[in-house]
């Protein structure tokens, strides 16, 4: 199916961290839920590894409704994305985003895909169903596992290879970890195991905190062999 034209070109509003020294690896991020783009530069511009191109995405504005009003927001998806025909354009714009950068680095494998929230299911599902080759890793920050009845269809062969980061809050009261762990419980049956590392941290509510950015950092490191 192809992306709708709101989604088409993500390169084209995406912020981007040029690499300092030769382009060797790519970093793209999703943010969250009526975030922008200006909500993560600054810490990316901090956190930078060399020869890292960073590019971080920003969704269409969409109407939802919030607490009986209408606001008009950024957002990757909506209600509709329950169904997996409505929800696949926007994957399929985030894998166009892929696509360019591989272009640019030769391999997969020196692109990490990550996110916040809503951002982090888009980022999950996309790596997940990402076939061409296996991504360097994904990092999913408070979010969720989508299309669970449908799960199998998510998972490329490269799926229980590629690494995995999750980060969750245990008193996250917007991505309820409670309600979101039967989806990881989901991916391991499949046969996501070794790949998946999985931290929940107490006290700790839809954020990322300072533990999650050093294991983000690390994350990185590992995966690009910095």
């Amino acid at each position: 199916m192809a992306a709708s034209s709101s989604v088409r070109k993500l390169i084209d509003t995406a912020h981007i961290i040029e690499s300092v020294g030769p382009h060797l690896h790519s970093i793209i991020w999703l943010h969250g839920f009526g975030d922008s783009s200006d909500g993560c530069k600054d810490l990316f511009a901090q956190i930078q590894p060399p020869n890292t191109r960073i590019i971080l995405p920003n969704a269409p504005k969409r109407w939802h409704t919030i607490q009986g009003q209408q606001h008009f927001i950024q957002s990757w998806y909506g209600e509709e994305a329950a169904a997996v025909e409505q929800g696949l354009p926007v994957i399929e714009s985030v894998n166009e985003l892929i696509d360019g950068e591989v272009s640019l680095v030769k391999d997969a494998s020196h692109i990490i895909l990550g996110g916040f929230s809503q951002g982090a299911c888009l980022a999950l599902m996309t790596a997940l169903r990402y076939s061409k080759q296996r991504l360097g890793g994904v990092m999913c920050c408070s979010g969720q596992v989508a299309y669970l009845d449908r799960i199998q269809e998510f998972l490329s062969e490269h799926a229980k290879t590629m690494p995995i980061l999750v980060l969750h809050g245990k008193d996250d009261d917007r991505v309820k970890w409670s309600e979101t762990k039967p989806g990881y419980d989901l991916l391991r049956q499949h046969g996501l195991k070794d790949n998946m590392q999985v931290v929940v941290e107490d006290r700790a509510g839809h954020t990322i905190t300072r533990r999650g950015f050093n294991l983000i950092i690390m994350f990185i490191i590992k995966q690009f062999k910095l």
